[in-house]
């Protein structure tokens, strides 16, 4: 019978996450990304032939597919955010298991249910820590909150390392198999899943029987499979492409070790001050107990990926490291519960711990045109990248189609403009949006031609890119502009 004290945690932990995380979800606004993969989601639920189009750039579709049915129900960027909280929930969700199995792996148990039952309520107080340090973690606050796979390769990622682990401790073909689709879920969603592949069968070897490494094989076979079902789109092969513009080769690597890793760890540095604050940083190093070797398995799971990802990423963001963070979490846990056992007024630090997160997720959630995000995470509320004004501007051209047909040209071909635009007008029959130049400074044809069509025509450009020449810009009437936090905006023209 389950403990009526983690019941009554149990809600309370939830409760307390959705709250933070549905507060001004909208905060702040679509950017780049976001727009691309929830244009596509749109584009799945529109024509079911095309549910493989996230091939076309290389891009496993599982998100894409699982925002479909959502947006039945919810405006876009709703339901494609709605869809990372609900990863988030099921993240935390597995930290507490995971984190019950750690402090319970000794246990005698000779069945898996019985095992995580007796794990999950031997120690009910401590075992909600990691979920308390997720919860008000800046840096899973902030992507629970967007609109991008990065939560869901995470949850996958978890439940493989969970299953595991349990693997490990329970060598049977039932949990092979469940295995094997935890990593191949995990393998459709993003590329990173070859680290959870690895890792695995790391675990099995540094952890487990090797006489019986055959488990871990079958589960490995089982999610291979699951991931070649990607080959019935014609673009599979696009994914090995693609991946290499956002790694280093290894002969590159070799002709330069230590860039872009010395870079990108001053880059880390700044983002952990700033995603998961320095006195968390030092809790990270509080350990008074003997390491074992389950200790060693979570910290290589957090650092080898992390080390990689330094090593051989071309570009360095938060949202590439995400997967690490749920074992960093563990680890800290670790090191609070070794504080809370070690020191008489620990409980007194960890909530100072917690202050200062507190402050920072408020910021984010209600003045993040203000907030000073890190340098690798900039785009989301400045630059070209940021949607600030799209919305605004898709009720104005909403509202003008209603009298005329609207054609809208925007700079840009692909993310910000003119997928982030789509997704708010795709049902409107009289409103027409479409890219007609990465640089524009002129006018195209087909926007001139447009316009003595008699259709009403609006131009939507950067201000932060080149501007429009002399001569175009006299055929051009500035509707409104939208301002960015950074001084940009976003220029809504119509064409006279």
């Amino acid at each position: 019978m389950i403990n009526k004290k983690f019941i009554f945690l149990f809600v309370f932990i939830s409760i307390l996450y959705f709250i933070t995380r549905l507060i001004n979800l909208t905060a702040i606004p679509i950017f780049g990304d976001e727009a691309i993969y929830l244009r596509w989601s749109q584009i799945i639920k529109n024509v079911e032939t095309l549910r493989f189009i996230p091939l076309n750039d290389g891009k496993q579709p599982l998100y894409m597919w699982l925002v479909v049915p959502l947006l039945k129900y919810f405006s876009p960027l709703i339901a494609g955010r709605l869809l990372s909280i609900i990863s988030g929930y099921f993240i935390l969700l597995s930290l507490i298991i995971l984190f019950s199995i750690y402090q319970n792996f000794s246990s005698k148990k000779n069945k898996p249910q019985l095992f995580l039952l007796e794990s999950i309520q031997k120690n009910i107080y401590t075992n909600i820590i990691p979920a308390l340090i997720y919860i008000f973690l800046p840096f899973s606050f902030f992507f629970d909150r967007l609109a991008v796979p990065d939560n869901l390769l995470s949850l996958f990622g978890l439940l493989s390392i969970i299953f595991t682990i349990l693997l490990i401790k329970f060598p049977r073909l039932d949990l092979s198999m469940l295995l094997g689709l935890m990593l191949g879920l995990t393998w459709i969603t993003k590329s990173p899943a070859i680290y959870f592949v690895v890792l695995s069968i790391f675990g099995f070897l540094f952890m487990g029987n090797i006489k019986k490494i055959y488990y871990p094989i079958i589960s490995i076979t089982f999610a291979y499979s699951i991931y070649n079902l990607l080959r019935l789109g014609p673009q599979f092969h696009q994914i090995a492409l693609r991946n290499l513009d956002y790694i280093w080769p290894i002969s590159e690597i070799i002709k330069h070790p230590f860039d872009p890793l010395k870079p990108h760890f001053f880059d880390l540095i700044n983002l952990y001050i700033k995603y998961i604050s320095l006195p968390f940083i030092l809790v990270f190093f509080i350990n008074f107990k003997k390491l074992n070797k389950l200790y060693i398995f979570i910290l290589a799971i957090f650092l080898l990926p992390l080390i990689a990802n330094l090593a051989i990423a071309k570009v360095f963001t938060g949202r590439y490291i995400l997967f690490t963070i749920p074992y960093l979490i563990i680890l800290l846990s670790i090191g609070t519960v070794n504080l809370l056992q070690k020191f008489k007024y620990s409980l007194f630090f960890i909530s100072l711990l917690f202050i200062f997160n507190l402050f920072y997720i408020y910021q984010l959630s209600f003045t993040p045109y203000a907030v000073k995000l890190p340098s690798t995470e900039s785009g989301y509320t400045s630059g070209w990248t940021a949607g600030w004004g799209i919305s605004s501007i898709a009720k104005y051209l909403i509202n003008e189609s209603k009298t005329h047909n609207v054609i809208v040209g925007t700079e840009g071909y692909f993310g910000t403009f003119p997928d982030g635009l789509q997704i708010y007008t795709d049902s409107i029959p009289q409103l027409t949006v479409f890219g007609v130049d990465n640089d524009l400074v002129n006018i195209p044809s087909k926007l001139i031609d447009a316009r003595l069509h008699g259709d009403s025509v609006y131009v939507i450009k950067n201000s932060s890119t080149n501007v429009f020449n002399p001569e175009s810009l006299s055929k051009l009437n500035l509707i409104k502009s939208y301002i960015k936090p950074d001084g940009g905006a976003i220029l809504l023209y119509q064409l006279i």
